[in-house]
């Protein structure tokens, strides 16, 4: 199971350079995640080379996002033409994006209706690829809302299989943040979001 350390917020205020400079060197973590991307270029310039996602890629930084190696997560179909269009317009594709599944916080992301659509727009165009699938879970950290959770993880599996099926490589998966990584293994999947849990 791979790990991603989010590292948004100056690191909760631990300094989100200095604990992305141990995380890297101690060769345990695979990515790194921030809110914005100003965060994540702050990681480049100061020489953080693992891989970056950016959970609110804003339109009008999706040029900043492609020019230092950064990796958007896509939560609607008009984010997805968006890079869509950045990464043409520069004459690149193969870019990593990240797929938002939105299995019951109703913030944002694609629900089980929207899989065909998605995976029609992905196969027609050659610019992203999908790096993961993921989602969010609500209330992993109260045993209240464990029926929740496992609804939620099942939602999750059953849009991303859909959506893996249809794809010609397969993207990794994960939903677990510090709260589920502790209380629920079985759903760890390809990879796991570990925020204030390092602390």
């Amino acid at each position: 199971t791979q790990l991603t350390c989010m590292v948004k917020a100056f690191g909760y205020g631990v300094g989100s350079v200095q604990i992305s400079r141990v995380l890297q060197d101690s060769g345990l973590v695979d990515y790194l995640a921030v809110a914005v991307a100003d965060e994540g270029v702050e990681l480049r310039r100061a020489g953080i080379t693992l891989p970056i996602i950016i959970m609110d890629p804003e339109v009008a930084a999706l040029d900043l996002i492609l020019e230092n190696n950064l990796q958007p997560n896509i939560y609607s179909f008009q984010a997805l033409e968006n890079i869509i269009s950045a990464v043409e317009t520069k004459g690149l594709e193969d870019i990593p994006v990240h797929i938002k599944i939105d299995s019951g916080m109703h913030r944002l992301g694609f629900y089980k209706e929207d899989m065909a659509k998605l995976v029609a727009r992905l196969n027609g165009q050659k610019a992203v690829r999908v790096a993961s699938i993921f989602s969010h879970l609500a209330g992993s950290d109260e045993a209240q809302f464990d029926a929740f959770t496992h609804e939620q993880a099942a939602y999750f599996k059953e849009c991303a299989n859909s959506l893996i099926a249809s794809l010609p490589y397969r993207p990794l998966l994960h939903i677990c943040n510090t709260a589920g990584i502790e209380r629920f293994p079985e759903y760890h999947f390809d990879m796991c979001r570990l925020g204030i849990g390092m602390y």
